[in-house]
């Protein structure tokens, strides 16, 4: 009889067996986004075709041919898909790079355990770029995301975005709440107006968005976006109907405050964890 025979025998006789079969099964299998591995840390970027949301801005601009592109990253914590694992949406100014700004970002928000994401459309001037072609390229990055991916659409989300991506952060959450997305926070640095009315007028997002909270980070010497301008957006959100808006600040000017954005990561999912999915 073979050694192996001999091997197999005793096992079976020892009741052993399963401690040689169950660490084979035991192995996390790699997790693939379309033909990528995904690899923590690591940008996985992607083309996405353009839904009608963004069909209807390049044809108003006459910009033929044009595709969305999408790029993000995992955290460590991603290795179960039936796990959901909260997704960050970075936001900039008109006329910059999502994709870009959003390196500046990853490593904190990685650490908390958040994936991130950002989208570009085709460079354009700033007059041109617009919140609603922004909007259009994110939304059609994220149906490709949620096509590869559809358990994605059951993940926490919050939005983020600084100065003027801060603006837009509010209304890329308004636009991803009417979409069906669990919009659970919206962190907004430097920021020096409300624009929350104007999401709500552009996306009709429903009641539910006035309940999503939203973290103001201000720099006090910073003399575009300090706190007493942040304290100005806070009433204006709450005249609006917002009522969970958390203002801090820290000494500087305007600049990106990431120990801000960690907190703002746990505030939302400690106050999401609070309440009942809608």
């Amino acid at each position: 009889m073979s050694v192996w025979l001999v091997m197999m025998n005793r096992a079976l006789s020892c009741g052993f067996l399963m401690l040689l079969v169950v660490p084979l099964c035991g192995h996390a299998q790699e997790l693939h986004f379309g033909t990528n591995v995904v690899t923590p840390g690591k940008v996985i970027e992607f083309t996405a075709p353009l839904n009608g949301r963004a069909l209807t801005e390049v044809s108003r601009l006459r910009l033929g041919g044009a595709k969305a592109r999408g790029a993000w990253m995992a955290p460590e914590s991603l290795t179960n898909l039936l796990r959901p694992c909260p997704l960050l949406i970075a936001s900039v100014p008109s006329g910059g790079s999502a994709i870009g700004w959003m390196r500046s970002i990853t490593n904190r928000a990685l650490k908390e355990g958040w994936a991130v994401l950002a989208a570009d459309g085709p460079k354009v001037a700033a007059n041109d770029d617009t919140i609603q072609l922004g909007c259009g390229m994110l939304s059609s990055a994220l149906d490709q995301f949620a096509r590869t991916w559809p358990q994605a659409k059951q993940w926490p989300v919050a939005c983020a975005g600084f100065s003027g991506g801060a603006k837009r952060s509010a209304a890329v959450a308004a636009a991803m709440s009417r979409d069906g997305w669990r919009v659970i926070g919206v962190f907004m640095g430097g920021c020096n107006e409300d624009y929350t009315g104007i999401a709500q007028q552009l996306y009709q997002p429903g009641a539910h968005f006035k309940q999503v909270p939203f973290f103001l980070s201000n720099g006090t010497s910073d003399p575009i976006a300090n706190p007493q301008h942040a304290a100005a957006v806070a009433e204006s959100m709450r005249r609006n109907g917002f009522q969970t808006i958390r203002l801090e600040s820290y000494p500087g000017g305007h600049r990106q405050n990431n120990d801000h954005l960690s907190e703002a990561l746990q505030w939302f999912q400690q106050v999401g964890a609070a309440r009942p999915q809608r």
